[in-house]
């Protein structure tokens, strides 16, 4: 099995890796053998998760990055010390506080789009020389809202968000066929609605507890496991992406998300 999952050699780039998704994905890419560069906006964070897996017993370094700034992403990518990349995950992400779309704020259009699409083109045009000689696989976050729409009868997502998730889905598939060739695996993971990640700030910081109450409610009800994912549980998929167990798979977008596209 370590043939098929390990990460023994391998050098991991996860942007967003201060928190949630991220921290998940680069806290267990490195419990899996891969020396991984802990990249987020905010450098506190990236350094808490690389001390993190050093003190476990794993190899990390902190990078402070701004995906959506060309110059910020082309500074952090020349950084690392090694000569190839192996892995990288395009997980920095944000979203706006729910608005319906005549009431969305182009200021709040602008932000979703910079930092969630033109972010994991960036990062992704940075980093793809360096899997040219060896291959690597390249993870991008969409999300089940980049698939369809949701909307409960009230303002719960935004179409920035949905829009910016839809547009990774078309940019993995078209990374995918053009470097296929070279060995170089992009994927996509859209997963569902998940706890124990920041996302949501903007939207709990403004709400009401019955605001909130309604929220989850109505996002529970839509599930079929009648539950959101914890973190944690994006791990396993990551890995499988990252790893050799998915040698001969490209462009392909796999949900995760308690069955919430399968209704």
């Amino acid at each position: 099995m370590k043939e098929l999952f390990g990460l023994d050699g391998k050098v991991a780039f996860v942007t967003g890796a201060g928190s949630g998704l991220g921290r998940v994905m680069a806290e267990g890419f490195a419990k899996a053998g891969a020396y991984v560069i802990c990249a987020d906006v905010f450098e506190d964070r990236a350094t808490e998760a690389a001390q993190a897996i050093v003190s476990a017993g794993g190899e990390a370094v902190a990078r402070q990055i701004d995906v959506a700034n060309e110059a910020s992403v082309a500074d952090a990518i020349a950084q690392i010390k090694q000569s190839h990349l192996h892995i990288l995950v395009n997980c920095a992400g944000v979203s706006a506080v729910p608005a319906r779309t005549h009431e969305t704020l182009l200021e709040d259009w602008r932000r979703v789009i910079d930092i969630n699409l033109t972010g994991t083109f960036l990062v992704t045009r940075a980093a793809l020389p360096m899997m040219f000689e060896q291959g690597g696989s390249i993870i991008n976050l969409a999300s089940i809202l980049g698939i369809g729409g949701y909307y409960p009868g009230f303002a719960s997502a935004g179409v920035d968000y949905a829009a910016s998730k839809s547009a990774i889905i078309g940019f993995t598939k078209q990374v995918a066929v053009e470097y296929a060739e070279l060995n170089i695996r992009a994927n996509t993971i859209a997963p569902g609605w998940h706890g124990g990640t920041r996302l949501g700030e903007a939207r709990r910081q403004q709400a009401s507890s019955g605001d909130e109450e309604r929220f989850y409610s109505a996002i529970h009800s839509r599930i079929p496991m009648k539950r959101r994912g914890q973190a944690e549980e994006i791990l396993g998929l990551a890995l499988y992406l990252a790893s050799p167990a998915s040698a001969y798979m490209t462009g392909q977008l796999l949900v995760q998300d308690g069955g919430w596209t399968a209704t």
